[in-house]
């Protein structure tokens, strides 16, 4: 048997919430808390087993293996399976109608239902694999929808938005096509993409200007949407891959408290002033120079 007991469980765990990154005997003992000696003989047994990759004296699961691909599919089931009840019944509910409407190749959960941050406002987000021009019309729910072709270039690409799906994402269903990625190295973020995110901010910095004019509120909830797209281009920048809206603050403080800040009181405060707007506005666009 490759799993007989609890250490054993908790080393494959923690390789299955990084898939991409290789770990050394110390770092895995530091992380599950279990004894280098006793870590030393889990590896041992499961590199016998074929089940994991090696770079120098780290390691990682290998996808290429298919005890890892399942072993994938089992913990996402295991994290779908224990979601709040009416969470979970409305996840299955819409994932079986895009399976009926429009035969997917891959569901995938993202967003923060897949990383138990779920708030009472928040829609479901679901990413669809799939040759399906339109998708059915869901309420309380946002469904992404790539070809399997578009998903391998942007994942080629570095897109922050595949390799968050690949990082963070639960599979719910999956013709080989989503896990067949976890096969392959993480890619670096290109600084083509990069570069289409700073562009993109440009776009909404015109925009927030033409709302304050019409409408404060939406001005607010675009400048939030920049300060957002500010914080990831940070993050992809030092090669760390974006997390949920409520994570990314946390995330980008150490490399710049001042977004970190405005998306901080951007996501507490319900309203703010059309000073307020400039003044955050003006450091967004400064910290991109």
């Amino acid at each position: 048997m490759i799993i007989e007991k609890e250490s054993e469980i908790k080393v494959l765990r923690n390789f299955y919430n990084s898939p991409f990154d290789y770990f050394s005997v110390a770092e895995i003992s530091k992380r599950t808390n279990i004894s280098r000696n006793w870590i030393y003989r889990v590896i041992n047994k499961f590199e016998k087993s074929f089940i994991l990759s090696k770079d120098g004296k780290k390691f990682k699961l290998d996808f290429s293996n298919l005890f890892c691909k399942r072993l994938k599919l089992l913990f996402d089931s295991e994290y779908l399976s224990c979601l709040e009840p009416k969470t979970r019944d409305k996840v299955f509910n819409i994932s079986n109608k895009i399976i009926f409407e429009i035969k997917p190749k891959s569901i995938v959960l993202v967003g923060s239902a897949a990383l138990y941050k779920l708030r009472k406002e928040s829609d479901t987000d679901f990413f669809v694999v799939g040759d399906a021009k339109e998708m059915p019309h869901l309420e309380s729910c946002n469904i992404i929808i790539m070809s399997e072709r578009e998903l391998k270039e942007k994942y080629l690409k570095g897109d922050d938005f595949v390799i968050s799906a690949l990082l963070f994402g639960k599979i719910i269903f999956d013709e080989n096509v989503f896990i067949k990625i976890y096969e392959n190295p993480l890619p670096i973020f290109s600084q083509e993409l990069i570069q289409e995110k700073v562009k993109y901010c440009e776009r909404l910095k015109d925009r927030v200007y033409t709302l304050l004019k019409m409408d404060e509120q939406q001005a607010r909830k675009e400048l939030l949407y920049l300060a957002l797209q500010v914080a990831r281009i940070i993050l992809l920048r030092n090669n760390i891959t974006p997390k949920t809206k409520h994570d990314i603050a946390g995330q980008v403080s150490q490399f710049d408290k001042r977004i970190a800040k405005i998306i901080q009181s951007l996501l507490k405060e319900k309203k703010a002033s059309k000073e307020k707007i400039l003044e955050h506005m003006r450091v967004c666009m400064e910290i991109l120079k």
